[in-house]
């Protein structure tokens, strides 16, 4: 048995064993709470212009499902590619292109919130992470929810 640091007796060593074997199958195990998608990131950025990065949906009663599209063009010289898209929260469902927007194409984004269990004024910002400057852009939901 191999001691650590000299001041390991067997049964320590044992359990030191196997907390690290236990700890490194449970990171393995661990995945974004973000959707990815599929492929290889592209090696030059482009640009991704959205014609509004905020949606404002006003009031909306306690429990309702709402929805937006979040409209964008890919104004750079190669494909723009969508690597993971992060909601604010389990309360906001994404949709989003998962093939490359060639330049010049335009893409959306649809986005989708459940207020159930809110109440009150609710932000939620989605992060869109992509092979572009910075490589994220944000966008911002707003709703007042009232029963």
């Amino acid at each position: 048995m191999i001691r650590i640091f000299g001041f390991c007796n067997k049964k320590r060593c044992c359990n030191i064993g196997i907390l690290v074997i236990v700890l490194g199958i449970a990171l393995g195990a661990c995945k974004t709470n973000g959707k990815t998608q599929k492929g290889n990131t592209p090696k030059h950025d482009s640009e991704m212009h959205f014609e509004k990065s905020l949606h404002a949906f006003g009031k909306v009663k306690a429990g309702e499902t709402v929805g937006c599209y979040f409209s964008f063009t890919n104004t750079g010289e190669y494909p723009l590619v969508i690597n993971m898209v992060k909601p604010g929260c389990g309360c906001t469902h994404v949709i989003y292109p998962e093939k490359p927007i060639l330049p010049g194409e335009k893409g959306e984004i649809e986005l989708r919130f459940d207020s159930k269990g809110l109440l009150g004024q609710q932000y939620k910002v989605i992060q869109i992470h992509a092979n572009i400057k910075n490589k994220m852009k944000e966008l911002v939901l707003s709703a007042n929810v009232i029963n």
